[in-house]
């Protein structure tokens, strides 16, 4: 008998306490959802968005600076190649300019000390492969060894380019100091190639320059 009652009794009604509870943690759901969807999630695309316009931005900086720092060293290397060009045709001159080569060669002989007797130029010759062309020079100088590697030195330093291919030496005493040296240098000077005829007649027409007043 018992569990027949215990069979026949009706379910407990819900409360509405739990259902509105359930209500309400779905409307709360809903309403963060929605918020995120309407005011976080487009100010989270505007971030993102503003994070990749700031990183490209970044990017493009760091490009122009690099172009800068390009174009600084092309002008950089402009200057430098003007400054060798300017040297290269002051060291050689569109003009053999025989004469002015026998005074900047007195001066040079004078600074240093050394006599200066003799000078003699070659016509300019043809240069190879579109190289300038070359005036062999004949000199003869007289001094101490001190005074002719002075002499040798300075030529290193002249507003012309001038090659040393050979040298030889003839040592006399002296009984006064010490002793002279009288080389014999065999160089070559150098000209672009315009105007090297007159330069040519010039050479030939005074082969040996004597210039005895140089270093006293």
């Amino acid at each position: 008998m018992a569990r027949r009652k215990a069979k026949g009794r009706k379910p407990a009604a819900r409360s509405p306490y739990k259902a509105l509870i359930a209500l309400g943690v779905v409307a709360a759901l809903g309403l963060v959802y929605g918020w995120n969807v309407v005011f976080l999630a487009p100010q989270a695309r505007q971030r993102t968005a503003v994070q990749t316009k700031v990183a490209a931005a970044r990017q493009q900086e760091q490009d122009l600076r690099g172009q800068l720092a390009q174009l600084k060293k092309v002008a950089a290397d402009t200057q430098s190649r003007e400054a060798e060009l300017t040297r290269l045709k002051r060291l050689i001159p569109v003009d053999a300019d025989v004469a002015g080569a026998i005074l900047l060669l007195n001066d040079t002989a004078a600074q240093a000390g050394v006599q200066f007797p003799s000078f003699v130029p070659s016509p300019p010759q043809p240069g190879t492969g579109g190289g300038p062309q070359a005036m062999a020079i004949s000199m003869k100088i007289s001094g101490t060894f001190a005074q002719l590697f002075d002499y040798l030195s300075r030529l290193e330093t002249l507003d012309r380019l001038v090659v040393v291919d050979s040298i030889q030496l003839t040592g006399s005493p002296s009984s006064t100091g010490p002793p002279r040296v009288d080389a014999d240098i065999k160089a070559r000077m150098f000209a672009a190639g315009t105007g090297t005829t007159a330069a040519a007649r010039t050479a030939t027409s005074a082969p040996t320059a004597t210039l005895t007043k140089a270093g006293g």
